[in-house]
């Protein structure tokens, strides 16, 4: 009743785990360990058909013993023919066509009884027997009869070819099997890779499943999960950012009722204290400025994957912005222009390329240094072999920390929270400026110059 049961379950269980990572790789090593075993068996048939014959030296040796046994037995002399019997290396007689020696000099008997499995000179041997028995056909019907050393015997090598064959195959089979199984195992986590790139990017639209498929139980269990949790990262970035969009523009509201009651007021406030309202105004402003800079940095965020690009000369969209900026300079800073003579035409939004610029033009004016030199340099550029355009904004003042470098274009960030407060920065600007780089497919980076200073370079794709 138990083997009946069990009978009835192996199916199901086979069935169920055919699919499984476990049951794929056992597959593997036991189709690896049927083709490791097959091919050294047939390695070691080849190669005892092939090498189980008497080596040509011994052949030749034993030709010129049988030339000479010719010779003697054409002078006559048997007694002589016994003494060269003996004094040769090998141990042999000369027969008759009954088998039958035709000296006096005794034959062992186990020689005797070899004399059954009388082998001619261009035999196949065996692994089996060491000391062959060779016969080679002499003149009048005579035959004489070699005993072949076990010390020359081919087979005594086998064991070191063997172990040759052994090694060889193993390391070929299993080298092949292992990059198999590595490729088979590194597709699902290549695809996993690439769209956990994606989904870093900011595009919730991939799904894993679809690019793993149903191969193996282990990897689709894990891809839907992903993919669960790909759906709840999009829902709650998409609450945020609707949270962050609703707020702002829900702010602007009770800012324009509060800029109307200041406009009132200012009317019917004495003189001596106007400076209070000045204070509220820029106070409001300076709200309203924050407000759209949470707006469109949530605008950008959500139209990462939507962008409408054209063609746009980075020349001269710098040299504009840096005609607008000459009236934000503080009485000794200095602002000016490099460009070189050949300039690409590059796809991007004009709007965006203008923001960015403005941008890094407008952080370098507030925080280089009250004597700072600012240089806009537009030059092509080239990155890990990749063609780029590069709008570089560098100055000549403290720099960054490096290990901050990384910070300055996330939201909200301030390394110098009280200076930032007070020259008017929220920490949004270096974070528009790289999410309009992801909108036109460009990277923006930031570096400390060598002479001091800092420099941040919008690298467009040409």
């Amino acid at each position: 009743m138990k083997i009946i049961c069990w009978l009835k379950i192996c199916p199901s269980l086979f069935y169920k785990h055919k699919n499984g990572l476990a049951f794929r790789l056992f597959s593997a090593f036991a189709t690896s360990l049927f083709l490791i075993i097959s091919l050294q068996s047939l390695a070691e048939i080849a190669l005892m058909k092939s090498m189980l014959r008497v080596p040509s030296s011994i052949q030749e040796e034993m030709l010129d013993l049988a030339n000479q046994a010719n010779i003697l037995i054409a002078e006559g002399d048997m007694d002589e023919l016994a003494d060269w019997g003996r004094a040769q290396e090998y141990y042999l007689f000369v027969l008759d066509k009954n088998k039958h020696p035709i000296t006096h000099r005794d034959m062992h008997p186990h020689f005797e009884f070899k004399l059954r499995y009388l082998r001619p000179l261009d035999t196949q041997l065996d692994n089996e027997v060491n000391r062959p028995i060779i016969g080679i056909p002499l003149d009048n019907g005579l035959t004489i009869v070699i005993q072949m050393p076990y010390q020359q015997h081919p087979a005594n090598d086998f064991p070191f070819y063997f172990g040759i064959i052994k090694l060889v195959i193993s390391a070929l089979i299993l080298g092949l099997f292992s990059w198999v199984i590595a490729r088979y195992l590194q597709q699902p986590l290549d695809k996993l890779r690439a769209v956990s790139h994606k989904l870093s990017q900011g595009d919730f639209e991939v799904k894993v499943s679809d690019e793993i498929g149903h191969s193996v139980r282990e990897f689709s269990e894990l891809a839907h999960d992903f993919d669960n949790m790909t759906h709840e990262i999009h829902s709650l970035a998409e609450k945020q950012q609707r949270l962050i969009r609703d707020v702002s523009h829900e702010l602007r509201t009770p800012l324009a009722r509060h800029n109307l009651a200041l406009h009132l007021l200012r009317k019917k406030v004495d003189s001596e204290h106007q400076h209070l309202l000045d204070r509220l105004e820029n106070e409001s402003n300076e709200m309203n400025t924050l407000v759209g800079e949470i707006l469109e940095f949530s605008r950008l965020e959500s139209a990462r994957y939507s962008a409408k690009l054209e063609a746009v000369t980075l020349d001269s969209y710098s040299s504009a912005q840096i005609a607008q900026r000459q009236v934000d300079l503080k009485p000794n800073q200095t602002l000016s222009m490099q460009c070189s003579t050949t300039i690409p035409i590059i796809m991007a939004d004009p709007r965006l390329v203008t923001r960015a610029i403005s941008n890094l033009i407008g952080n370098a004016i507030k925080y280089a240094g009250e004597n700072a030199m600012i240089q806009v340099v537009v030059t092509p550029y080239t990155e890990q072999g990749n063609e780029y355009v590069a709008v570089i904004v560098e100055d000549d003042g403290l720099g960054i920390p490096e290990h901050q470098l990384s910070d300055i274009f996330s939201p909200f960030t301030r390394l110098e929270s009280a200076r930032d407060k007070q020259s008017g920065g929220y920490g949004l600007g270096l974070a528009i400026v790289k999410e309009a780089m992801l909108v036109m497919k460009g990277k923006v980076k930031a570096e400390n110059r060598k002479e001091g200073g800092l420099r941040v370079s919008l690298l467009f794709n040409v």
